[in-house]
């Protein structure tokens, strides 16, 4: 595989490369969201979006939400919902203020920003500010937690955090599909997030065939160890329009009988929510 550093390109020159294989991305380094900050930044502070839903009532419990997309993601999830924004490619560059001006026209309570992986944008947090800013309301913020510099700068504009938590730490790199392994700039996240006034909401997607219970009952070791107490989301895997096809054919929903045992090993003040068994 041809390799290339994806921190020296330039994205605004029509973003022909992306970063759907991001097997070369060190994440000891501090610098890898600056992939994706903008040439022009002092001029215009742009993002790059791959879509918005104007209402969903799915993503936030009891919220209704504006769904922003941002394009791109370091990760490479071969079970990933929404693998055709992998690529940042997949999306337009908009100017904060027009991204802002497309989401006041809608009835939601609130927003979600989800993607492709939100963070990987040096801009989120301004993006973010300007939101709570014009908009107010519930913001609920998508990640996999890799870039902590930038969900740090965040905190202070969301609400909630949905914090997918891929593996225990030692199959990161083998579910993620990233060379290094990402564990440290996750767990950092974690630790951030729940030292912060903002709604932690764990959650895990489970590919049979892919993972085991052992790996959540290791999800859910780290989850006690850093004294979680709330309810802790494990979604079945399911085929869909966004997976890939040449993916997906590898990966099986897994039956509900597979995954009860988890229940009798649960920690202390954890609650295991089952969705799509």
């Amino acid at each position: 595989m041809h390799r290339k550093d994806y921190r020296g390109l330039d994205w605004t020159s029509g973003c022909e490369d992306s970063i759907e294989r991001q097997m070369r991305v060190d994440y000891s380094s501090s610098t890898v969201h600056l992939c994706v900050r903008q040439k022009n930044l002092a001029k215009v502070q742009t993002m790059r979006i791959a879509s918005i839903i104007d209402v969903s009532t799915v993503d936030v419990p009891g919220i209704p939400v504006t769904v922003l997309f941002t394009a791109g993601c370091n990760f490479d999830c071969p079970y990933c919902q929404n693998a055709q924004i992998i690529p940042l490619s997949s999306g337009s560059e908009m100017p904060i203020e027009v991204i802002v001006g497309k989401t006041c026209g809608s009835l939601s309570s609130g927003l979600c920003v989800s993607g492709g992986e939100p963070t990987i944008h040096r801009d989120l947090p301004e993006l973010l500010g300007e939101l709570k800013r014009v908009r107010g309301g519930h913001i609920n913020l998508n990640t996999q937690g890799s870039v902590p510099e930038v969900l740090e700068e965040s905190l202070p504009y969301i609400d909630s955090v949905w914090f997918d938590i891929k593996a225990a730490p030692d199959r990161y790199s083998q579910v993620a599909r990233v060379r290094e392994n990402p564990w440290n700039a996750v767990h950092k996240s974690i630790e951030m997030v729940m030292s912060s006034n903002v709604a932690f909401w764990p959650r895990t997607t489970y590919a049979a065939d892919l993972m085991s219970p052992h790996d959540i009952e290791g999800v859910l070791h780290i989850l006690e160890e850093e004294d979680f107490q709330g309810e802790y989301v494990l979604r079945n895997f399911v085929r869909s329009l966004g997976t890939r096809r040449s993916e997906d054919s590898n990966l099986r929903a897994a039956k509900r009988e597979e995954v009860e045992p988890l229940f009798e090993r649960l920690p202390s003040g954890i609650t295991l929510k089952l969705e799509g068994f």
